[in-house]
């Protein structure tokens, strides 16, 4: 079998090429399989690309062919035509743009929710006619894109490498995991600083303190600058580029963890499409205290393994009723072990090797 797999974005290492990307790996242990790069990404260096993709996401590509391809921006579509026609499966990261596809079977996949909609005009009709399935990342990402795109779907959630996360010897952290980026996707660290010091005035919470992971590249020190300087003075550390295995002990670590991710929001593209740091988190048995929105309702079963908050009230009070009872903090840290395995990435395996 020869497949062929496609995504625009793969110089931004985010969650639908690490996604994208396991699927390449996942393949090429039975299938010959070939990375596509577009002239943008082929100028930035396709074996570079690989390379740093191989060390954030922890894969394997080296059974994986880098191959210039007539695709993207700016290709030739009669090219293109012809190019797609060896390959028996193609994978292709949309954003919502799509080409005319002629694999044997083509298979998009969708990260987020998405509005465009390609079947209002006749040459997308055409377009949208050439693919075989959609898989989305989560019910939330597919309820709401769905009605755009009225082909067959699936949903496979994103792999979690939940087997590689172990609970350490806990310390009173709370943890929250999510880039610096104050702008179109904020992930409310801003909120999170706010609520840390309202609940610091307890008298039981002043031997926590709370932990800020995320990316950061140079767009982004602005407001990571404010972010600390709103944090002075209280028990609040800023981990920026963190190291993945330095994370893995954090989670281990860390006996709570918070996202805040969409609050205050009603466009579904703010809010969290799927969750995996949750996931990770849970593995690490730290029990998730996150805002009732988006794809973290599919992860977590509010009262069992963890905490489902919809106002700032209700963050705290469960916040509270975690610390103020260790029992119930051990048992949903155990159920939230056990929860965090149904995203393993065995099981994303599973589901596409079913595919192909």
């Amino acid at each position: 079998m020869k497949v062929a797999i496609y995504s625009p974005y793969l110089d931004t290492f985010g969650g639908g090429e690490r996604y994208i990307l396991t699927i390449a790996e996942v393949l090429s242990k039975t299938a010959t399989v070939d990375l596509l790069f577009d002239k943008h990404l082929f100028s930035i260096g396709a074996e570079d690309l690989k390379v740093k993709s191989e060390k954030r996401f922890d894969l394997d590509l080296s059974k994986v062919n880098l191959v210039k391809a007539p695709i993207g921006k700016g290709s030739n579509a009669l090219n293109r035509v012809f190019f797609l026609k060896k390959y028996d499966v193609l994978f292709y990261v949309t954003d919502g743009s799509i080409f005319y596809p002629t694999a044997k079977k083509n298979i998009l996949h969708i990260q987020s929710p998405i509005i465009g909609q390609p079947e209002k005009s006749t040459w997308g009709k055409l377009k949208l006619k050439g693919w075989d399935l959609i898989i989305y990342n989560s019910n939330f990402t597919r309820n709401n894109s769905e009605n755009n795109w009225p082909i067959k779907s699936e949903v496979i959630y994103p792999p979690v490498d939940v087997d590689k996360i172990k609970p350490l010897r806990k310390q009173k952290y709370i943890l929250s995991v999510g880039r610096f980026f104050g702008f179109l996707k904020n992930k409310k660290q801003e909120l999170l600083i706010d609520t840390f010091k309202d609940l610091y005035k307890d008298k039981v919470f002043k031997e926590w303190s709370l932990h800020l992971v995320g990316s950061a590249s140079k767009g982004d020190e602005i407001y990571l600058e404010k972010l600390k300087k709103r944090a002075t003075g209280f028990q609040i550390k800023f981990y920026p580029n963190l190291e993945y295995d330095k994370l893995i002990n954090l989670y281990g670590e860390s006996s709570m963890y918070w996202h805040a991710t969409g609050y205050g929001e009603t466009d579904p593209t703010k809010m969290e499409h799927f969750g995996i740091s949750t996931v990770e988190a849970m593995a690490g048995g730290c029990v998730p205290v996150v805002i009732g929105k988006g794809g973290q309702m599919e992860i977590i079963k509010s009262g069992d393994c963890g905490f489902l908050w919809r106002s700032l009230d209700e963050l705290k009070e469960f916040t509270l009723k975690l610390i103020n009872n260790q029992r119930l903090q051990d048992k949903m840290a155990k159920n939230a072990i056990i929860r965090a395995q149904n995203f393993s990435r065995s099981k994303f395996e599973e589901r596409i090797l079913k595919l192909s």
